[in-house]
């Protein structure tokens, strides 16, 4: 689910982006191939895909604007509790939640890629994390061994299909009182909303409510990202 930002979507989009700078006055067909190289980088660096296709997304670095810390104080992790982090990509966030909730407590890292379960089990060796499971996920399905207290996603909402059916689908997986927390980038520039790679904090309530949540939690505390917490809405 993660480390996606330069997929198939940009290279068949860009047909498009010609045909759009095309009809604003943009001569792009009598551009070299070398200057059109240039070009979708300059895409890539305005949309912040380029930032995740050449950084780690675990290095180390990237805590100064992702405030990790702060962003898993404000979910309020009891010690012993179970939680999902989905698109757990190469663990950044899944080291952060196996600390909060102790050795009793269970961090499912959910991917659909066998890359980064396999670099997730490879870090756990390393890092000696016992509480920490990593799980092969379906598109449609986080396929979790059982409900959890909090499902967390970092920067993956806006890859997913079927966002509604998809969260309707997982309350089951909640267990009293469970929680989704969702991180994604707000939208800046008209590139960034051509290639979806980020999702509006409106978009994702307006979404979330139609799947059967209600929000509880709206923060502030990351510039380039909102983050929001849900809970089953109540009927």
């Amino acid at each position: 689910m993660r480390q996606r930002c330069v997929h198939r979507d940009i290279i068949d989009g860009s047909r498009h982006l010609v045909a759009v700078l095309e009809k604003e006055g943009a001569v792009i067909h009598k551009l070299l191939p070398a200057q059109i190289n240039v070009l979708l980088i300059v895409i890539l660096v305005l949309t912040g895909c380029a930032q995740w296709n050449y950084q780690d997304l675990s290095d180390p670095s990237r805590d100064v604007w992702q405030k990790p810390q702060g962003v898993v104080e404000k979910l309020s992790l009891a010690r012993g509790a179970r939680v999902a982090d989905l698109g757990a990509g190469g663990g950044y966030f899944t080291w952060h939640l196996a600390k909060a909730v102790g050795a009793r407590g269970t961090v499912y890292a959910v991917d659909t890629k066998e890359s980064s379960i396999n670099m997730i089990i490879k870090e756990m060796v390393a890092r000696g994390t016992p509480n920490v499971r990593p799980v092969r996920a379906e598109p449609h399905d986080p396929r979790l061994p059982e409900p959890v207290d909090l499902v967390f996603s970092c920067d993956g909402y806006h890859d997913m299909n079927d966002r509604v059916d998809y969260f309707r689908s997982l309350i089951s997986s909640l267990r009293p009182g469970g929680r989704v927390a969702i991180l994604d980038f707000h939208p800046r520039g008209f590139f960034s909303s051509m290639f979806s790679h980020r999702t509006a904090k409106e978009e994702v309530r307006r979404e979330m409510e139609a799947a059967g949540y209600r929000l509880v939690n709206d923060y502030d505390i990351i510039d380039s990202q909102h983050f929001q917490i849900f809970a089953k809405a109540e009927r």
